[in-house]
């Protein structure tokens, strides 16, 4: 008799990553809809969003545009808010190539390479 199981590890949402993310710190403007342009500082970015350090009240769903080094501005909505702090997911993912030419305008350290599997004879 064979029986298999599985084990199913409840994550919480705030622990689930689905880019690798670097630490950067950016300082930049972003932009609400019908609101002027306010100063941040990016903490951390990906090919799917950004965290930021905001002086100013955002509510999840807010639309914001961001203007990044190297890529210009772009369009996200924000995911969460706290105590001074948002997360924003990219309406568009960033490639990973245009994400590595702003972590290089940043001096951030470059995305780790992904390394393929190298056949051995």
């Amino acid at each position: 008799m064979h029986i298999a199981a599985k084990m199913a590890v409840d994550i919480p949402a705030s622990n689930r990553r689905r880019a690798e993310r670097q630490a950067v710190e950016v300082s930049t403007t972003l932009r609400a809809s019908g609101h002027h342009g306010i100063d941040v500082v990016i903490r951390n970015i990906s090919t799917l969003g950004f965290m930021a350090d905001v002086d100013g009240e955002f509510e999840p769903g807010d639309h914001v545009r961001v203007r990044l080094p190297s890529l210009g501005t772009v369009n996200a909505r924000v995911a969460w808010a706290r105590e001074g702090q948002i997360g924003a997911e990219f309406e568009t993912e960033i490639d990973l190539q245009r994400l590595r030419a702003v972590l290089a305008v940043t001096g951030a350290a470059p995305a780790k390479r992904e390394r393929r599997p190298r056949l051995v004879s």
